[in-house]
């Protein structure tokens, strides 16, 4: 009976009784922990992923896998070839990359580079050339040779080569050139398959920098918005400079497709992932355009606050805050073009925000061309929005 007359609220998972003591001293120290530690310890760990990202992690993983794999299959090789068993776990460790295909291009390459270097350095021991002379021209000959397309990887492996023949081949440097060679292609050749097994993608990661990128952008189009309302000039100068931060995001984000273009190629998980790249692509390139556009309206604004060279542009009170208008509503839609609002109705407030602005500049007898150059650039970029919003993915 005692037990009903209990609250029916308590929690089911109280800790026992004798458990009070240790839980209070856990929460007072935890609650003893200073803002700034908790701040700092968050702000470590984000420098920790972006230092040590997972893929990385698992290239890692994949290259030490190949080069215990070469070492014991070249030390089981017979003949002479084990006498260079070294070499493959070093052809093993170049054997790394991002996506499979960079992988054996650049292992192909180097392959033909060391055969070449070693071809050359034997060359060199049987015209019994003057030491200088001989290092002098293999250098020459790679240095011409990075300029030969498709071969830049392999031209470095041609002086490590060659000079390794003269130094160590001796009186058999055919046979020093066969095995060092045949056993760093050898590593080279499992690493290229050890990478094939577990292939990496990065169609996902691609997609969402995309999507990180428009909302970052729409959150300093916001902060825009939020200064032209505020006092005039503003304070705040940094978003002035934003242009060649903007410019600098999309040419990485350009890299990380191509990335992941290079990804898909000889990657035998493409059977199964279906994936359309060629939507990112298409949202990159909107992306571009609405990040060119923009920068015509920074500039602008920025010429209205401290009438800057090489236009000035001049904005009245309230044509301040019907741009600032315009400028919000061009965030929500940039919001809207990733996220899960309405499209539709974003872009339809953003284009009633642009034309109530451009009918006050219509007002005026004779029109500044910054300001004209303003609501060109706002109605660009909702049109590309617009576009981009209709052929994206699900």
């Amino acid at each position: 009976m005692a037990r009903a007359e209990e609250p029916t609220d308590a929690p089911m998972d109280d800790p026992p009784a004798g458990d009070d003591t240790s839980g209070e001293l856990i929460g007072g120290v935890i609650g003893s922990i200073p803002p700034e530690a908790k701040s700092g310890a968050r702000a470590a760990k984000r420098k920790v992923k972006r230092a040590v990202p997972l893929y990385r992690v698992l290239i890692a993983v994949r290259t030490a896998v190949a080069a215990m794999l070469a070492w014991i299959v070249a030390n089981r090789l017979g003949g002479d070839l084990a006498d260079y068993a070294y070499a493959a776990p070093l052809g093993a460790f170049v054997a790394i990359g991002t996506s499979v295909f960079t992988i054996a291009r650049t292992a192909l390459q180097q392959a033909i580079g060391m055969t070449v270097g070693a071809a050359l350095g034997m060359f060199m021991i049987l015209m019994d050339w003057n030491g200088i002379l001989e290092i002098g021209l293999i250098g020459a000959v790679a240095v011409l040779l990075q300029g030969v397309p498709r071969f830049t990887a392999g031209a470095a492996m041609v002086p490590v080569v060659g000079v390794l023949v003269i130094i160590f081949g001796g009186i058999d440097a055919d046979g020093y050139a066969i095995g060092y060679v045949g056993q760093f292609t050898l590593g080279m050749a499992i690493g290229v398959l050890v990478n094939a097994l577990a292939p990496a993608l990065y169609d996902r990661e691609a997609r969402k920098q995309i999507r990180d990128a428009v909302n970052d952008l729409a959150r300093r189009v916001d902060v825009l918005a939020e200064t032209m309302r505020g006092d005039w000039p503003p304070e705040r100068e940094d978003w002035a400079g934003w242009g060649p931060e903007l410019r600098v995001a999309v040419e990485d984000l350009g890299t990380q497709i191509e990335e992941a273009r290079n990804a898909r190629r000889l990657n035998i998980r493409m059977l199964w992932h279906k994936h359309d790249l060629q939507s990112d692509e298409q949202a990159l390139t909107a992306l571009r355009s609405v990040v060119h556009r923009m920068e015509d309206v920074l500039e602008a604004i920025a010429s209205a606050a401290w009438e800057q060279r090489p236009v000035v542009v001049t904005l009245e009170q309230d044509e301040r805050q019907l741009a600032a208008d315009a400028v919000e509503a061009l965030a929500q839609h940039l919001y809207a073009w990733h996220g899960a609002r309405d499209v539709d109705a974003a872009s339809k407030s953003s284009k009633d925000a642009i034309d109530a602005l451009y009918d006050r500049v219509m007002q005026v007898a004779q029109p500044q061309s910054g300001v004209v150059s303003v609501v060109f650039a706002l109605r660009a970029i909702r049109e590309r929005v617009d576009w981009a919003a209709a052929r994206q993915y699900d």
